[in-house]
């Protein structure tokens, strides 16, 4: 007898099979429970399609700040960056290399320092990423006004500049001036 309710299903399934056994073989027990757990069944699917609309919901206000973002890349006021790291290069006479790596050290952690909170995950990060969209998102969701988020870019993106200008002293030494410039 327990043998053929053993069915190899989905659970709903495999509920309605216990429930028609139990209807046959006048098991009430059995009844009861079954029914019990299909409702808890149809619980489970209900909550799964809850979440799956929220990620989805969560995906499209994600567009919609993206599609926002980059509409307004051409109204919005463009700071002008400071170009630190061609600066420092330019600096580079030969001798003074553990002087430009310390420069670029402080620099890089000042900027670390004027990031929000919602991006200090991004100093563990390497390589730092300079998506503008993803930073403003990240920004926006954490609550900060678009002028913070254009800040918190440009920061991000001076940083991503000095690491990838910033080499090790013995970089300094073997490259000539002319190739960092």
């Amino acid at each position: 007898m327990w043998n053929r309710a053993r069915v190899r299903t989905t659970s709903l399934q495999a509920l309605g099979q216990l429930a028609r056994l139990s209807r046959r073989y006048k098991i009430e027990k059995i009844q009861r429970l079954s029914a019990n757990f299909e409702k808890a069944c149809w619980r489970s699917v209900r909550c799964a399609e809850e979440r799956a609309y929220h990620q989805k919901y969560a995906f499209l206000r994600h567009c919609v700040n993206v599609i926002n973002a980059r509409r307004g890349e051409a109204k919005e006021l463009v700071i002008p960056l400071e170009n630190t790291a061609s600066q420092i290069a330019k600096q580079y006479n030969g001798h003074n290399a553990n002087m430009l790596i310390k420069k670029t050290n402080a620099k890089i952690e000042s900027l670390f320092s004027e990031l929000p909170p919602c991006l200090n995950h991004l100093s563990a990060k390497r390589p730092i990423t300079t998506d503008k969209a993803t930073i403003i998102d990240i920004c926006i969701n954490n609550g900060l006004s678009q002028h913070e988020s254009q800040k918190a870019v440009i920061n991000v993106t001076e940083i991503a500049k000095l690491e990838q200008v910033q080499p090790t002293k013995q970089q300094w030494d073997i490259q000539s001036k002319s190739y960092w410039t």
